[in-house]
């Protein structure tokens, strides 16, 4: 999976898995992933409660760039103030999921107004939580395998 430039990109490979005959190779399945995503976009017009406590998110802050330019690190796990926000629950469907992700994907790209912070990363300008999307979307989403069509 190549590397997301902008809102554009993730939207084609959403559809690509929606369309396209796919298999998982993490603990989620598309489904559960598309879930996971749609809740951090809304997060970040909504808001989510800090993540985890004061020097955690203190000793965090410094990965900033890490996560919004370069990549999403596998090691953070979902803080339990935020996972009923974020954890997906076991019977999500695509046809669910995929019009709720594209949804918040849209709600995002047109808030005009300042972002709430990150629940651990803190205060984010809109390009920012943008290279933030495309990092974690990326880190998701290449658990997901697209099966080549049968001849």
């Amino acid at each position: 999976m190549s590397r997301f430039q902008d809102l554009d990109d993730l939207r084609t490979r959403l559809a690509e898995v929606v369309a396209t005959p796919h298999e998982t190779c993490g603990r989620w399945t598309a489904a559960q992933i598309f879930y996971h995503l749609a809740g951090a976009f809304e997060g970040s017009v909504d808001g989510l409660p800090p993540g985890y406590n004061l020097l955690a998110r203190m000793v965090l802050r410094p990965f900033r760039i890490l996560v919004t330019r370069v990549r999403f690190p596998a090691w953070i796990p979902i803080p339990r103030a935020i996972a009923a926000k974020l954890d997906p629950p076991p019977d999500v469907t695509l046809e669910q999921q995929y019009p709720r992700l594209l949804s918040a994907i849209e709600r995002f790209e047109q808030h005009a107004g300042p972002h709430p912070p990150h629940p651990i990363l803190g205060a984010f300008s809109h390009a920012q939580w943008t290279g933030f999307h495309l990092r974690h979307s990326e880190h998701h989403l290449r658990f997901v395998r697209l099966r080549p069509p049968r001849a």
